[in-house]
């Protein structure tokens, strides 16, 4: 293991990789051993829709990209792969995949976490009373979002599954499990993944018995969990691997734990939101395991080095990047992202006109699988700067609906809010955010903050840092404060509460 002083001392020498296992697009990215990103890679990964509410991806695309992106960085960098020290990984949540044991070839396409087919499954297990016993044992809800209704489904719609999967030839994982088996050979994941699943108990840190024979899971096809970081603790890549050597793995998080990582929310009570594809508010509530009141979710954000286990609140929004992408890919109002901020600009606050984006449904602190989003309000001279105007807007919306429940089940009334992702690097969507919920916002420098909390700890891992509290660096934020009456903050809310509940349990079945 090398020492933290002769790394830092050479930072121009080591450096350390993270794969960012994204929703849509894979990256990877060489940082320096202080934090700083010299490259990038990127690789989009294209969704399937087979019916209205699933959501696919091709687990052999995805591991070709990565493979893509890996090769790409090493080579457009020009660095010697053999200063890369340490990696690690860093990935979209409850996403359900199942593999062969020994071919490592997968059964079926990824179950992305938007995927709402389990919807009816939900209800059922609901109105059987097993509501409280999972959220007691895992900080959950009952909903479609989380992988255990996915991985029930997969079984149960082709009976050679489940017999494989009680022969022992069948693996289930969520993505960090899959590229580090296609990496390493080793079936793990930590426990921020691990929490997410619907199985895992979050107070004595288990696959639990009770929930697997609830879902019909066999428990030989889960992944060991081990910590977040560590010295090694994911392995080694295989020699014959794409790094071409052995490469030890240092930390694994879920991407919103690594977020809330990256900002260096390491204090109880500290927030973030993240505004990728969907996004997602989280508070660090230390070690202190805190049961929402409000329909939000307790998770675990992180094990440590020392044994330690940190938890959080968490608010999921599913639809926020995917509004920006629906406006430009389905509607074709834009051509480009760089079109919403001039056509936002020219219209103001409106209080007639809504977009609630309940594409794949609701998430906190509503979880209505099946809401759906609508349009309401319009008028004959409604044109698509409103549309676009509305879209923004939404997002700030539902932001405020999770920090309310948030607010409720801390008791602390928050001034200032970090964010980072794709979506914050919209100036005027910022500037909204601050407007409609009332508090400051800070934004930070970097797009993929995810991939520096899988940094952090990576770096942890293999001896920059003892200890999250010795990251030091200081990092640039942009900063927008409040400039909206409160009267009419409130006046606006309520409007748009109302358009709210009517995309509301849309879909009957």
């Amino acid at each position: 293991m090398y020492s933290g002083k002769s790394i830092i001392d050479n930072d121009k020498n080591y450096y350390i990789g993270v794969l960012d296992l994204g929703t849509t697009s894979i990256r990877f990215i060489l940082f320096s051993a202080s934090g700083k990103v010299l490259f990038e890679s990127f690789q989009p990964i294209k969704q399937f829709y087979p019916q209205p509410g699933w959501v696919e991806e091709d687990p052999v695309e995805i591991w070709k990209a990565t493979q893509k992106v890996i090769n790409g960085s090493i080579k457009k960098s020009q660095i010697d792969s053999k200063n890369i020290i340490a990696l690690g990984v860093c990935n979209q949540r409850e996403s359900t995949v199942v593999w062969n044991k020994q071919s490592g070839n997968p059964y079926s396409n990824l179950i992305v976490w938007q995927d709402r087919r389990t919807s009816t499954r939900c209800n059922e297990l609901r109105n059987q009373g097993y509501e409280n016993i999972v959220k007691q044992k895992t900080g959950l809800t009952i909903d479609p979002y989380f992988s255990a209704t996915k991985l029930e489904w997969i079984l149960s719609n082709d009976r050679s599954l489940i017999k494989k999967a009680k022969a022992g030839k069948l693996l289930f994982g969520t993505l960090d499990s899959w590229i580090i088996y296609k990496l390493t050979g080793r079936h793990l994941t930590d426990v921020s993944n691990a929490s997410r699943t619907m199985l895992f108990n979050i107070s004595n840190l288990n696959w639990d018995k009770e929930l697997l024979n609830i879902f019909g899971i066999p428990s030989n096809v889960l992944p060991n969990v081990l910590p977040s970081f560590g010295d090694s603790i994911f392995g080694y890549t295989y020699k014959g691997s794409v790094f071409g050597r052995e490469i030890p793995i240092c930390s694994v998080f879920g991407d919103q734990q690594a977020a809330l990582f990256g900002q260096k929310c390491f204090k109880s009570g500290d927030i973030k939101s993240t505004f990728g594809t969907g996004s997602f508010m989280m508070m660090n509530t230390g070690n202190q395991k805190v049961v929402s009141e409000n329909n939000l979710l307790t998770t675990v954000f992180y094990g440590s080095n020392k044994n330690e286990v940190f938890y959080a609140l968490e608010g999921s929004i599913y639809n926020t990047g995917s509004v920006f992408q629906w406006l430009k890919e389905e509607l074709g109002i834009i051509n480009n992202y760089d079109e919403i901020e001039k056509l936002g600009s020219n219209v103001s606050y409106q209080n007639n006109l809504f977009i609630v984006p309940a594409f794949t449904g609701l998430g906190a602190p509503f979880w209505d699988p099946y809401a759906r989003g609508i349009i309401i309000g319009l008028t004959r001279d409604s044109g698509k700067k409103h549309i676009v105007r509305a879209a923004i807007e939404s997002i700030a919306y539902r932001t405020k609906d999770v920090l309310m429940a948030m607010e409720k089940d801390s008791k602390v009334k928050f001034s200032e809010m970090k964010i980072d992702g794709g979506v914050s690097q919209n100036k005027l969507f910022c500037k909204i955010l601050a407007d409609l919920t009332g508090i400051s916002i800070k934004k930070f420098d970097l797009k993929e903050v995810t991939a520096l909390g899988s940094m952090y700890g990576a770096g942890i891992g293999i001896g920059i840092w003892n200890n999250p509290l010795q990251i030091k660096e200081d990092r640039v934020f942009d900063k927008y404060f409040p400039e909206m009456e409160d009267s009419l903050r409130g006046k606006l809310y309520n409007s748009w509460s109302r358009a709210l509940t009517r995309s509301k349990k849309w879909i009957v079945e």
